[in-house]
């Protein structure tokens, strides 16, 4: 992940942080310019102000600022309190069941890393609350009970992630039960909003025909085609030509 510096006073800063160590700046991250600015409080308490761009904002902070998971800023002329990444969530865990506060910071950290990376890559992120039929829109969600599961997965543009890939002991063991060299939460995000981007830019596109002759035949069976590799394995030269074993099994 990029290394930010603070304007303020030079000092390395990390995605998440809400403040500088060096110089006490409180820090916001403004989505438009993909930077982490230091912030400059206004007169009523509320407001901020970039350093050093009198003329900008005046923003607030996500609303989720308050239970420590985000650090975005929003324009104070916003039609939601919460900010790009946030406006996404459609469902978050019961904060008031033990340990679920902590899985959900943990998702938000990988979360927002997706949402940034996906506005470098100036990709479309609008969520399904502004675009119903083209937005993209999270759900996360803890197992009910053993039987009644959540799956991780994605519906036209609706992403659900199980919120126990945030425990990083059930994580191990799902990745060891099923043969993954790694399992990471933001891997979760980037294969699930990959399927989002299929849809959204390369189905029934002129796309698609130079995606399969790049990556194959989206046709193929998906359940069949996941029961064979299971079965089967991956071919043997499959590092010369994917990035994981797990990758060789669909187009997808």
């Amino acid at each position: 992940m990029k290394l930010f510096t603070c304007t303020h006073c030079g000092q390395v800063l990390y995605f998440e942080n809400s403040r500088c160590e060096k110089c006490q700046y409180l820090l916001g991250f403004e989505a438009q310019q993909l930077q982490l600015c230091p912030l400059v409080a206004q007169p009523d308490g509320r407001t901020y102000r970039i350093h050093n761009e009198p003329a900008s904002g005046p923003y607030t902070y996500c609303q989720n600022h308050q239970h420590h998971v985000c650090n975005w800023l929003v324009p104070t002329d916003s039609a939601t309190p919460f900010c790009m990444a946030c406006d996404l969530n459609r469902t978050i865990p019961d904060l008031s069941q033990p340990g679920f506060l902590q899985r959900w910071h943990d998702i938000e950290a990988a979360k927002h890393r997706l949402v940034y990376s996906l506005l470098c890559l100036r990709l479309p992120v609008v969520s399904k609350r502004v675009y119903p039929d083209e937005g993209l829109q999270f759900d996360f969600k803890a197992d009910e009970s053993p039987e009644q599961r959540v799956m991780t997965g994605h519906d036209n543009g609706l992403i659900t992630i199980n919120i126990a890939e945030a425990d990083a002991i059930e994580r191990e063991q799902a990745r060891q039960s099923m043969h993954e060299l790694y399992r990471t939460l933001l891997g979760h995000f980037r294969h699930e909003v990959g399927h989002y981007y299929w849809d959204r830019l390369i189905d029934n596109s002129p796309n698609l025909k130079e995606f399969r002759q790049i990556f194959g035949d989206d046709r193929q069976d998906y359940a069949e085609a996941l029961k064979k590799h299971y079965a089967q394995g991956p071919p043997p030269d499959w590092r010369q030509h994917f990035i994981s074993a797990y990758a060789t099994s669909h187009p997808w």
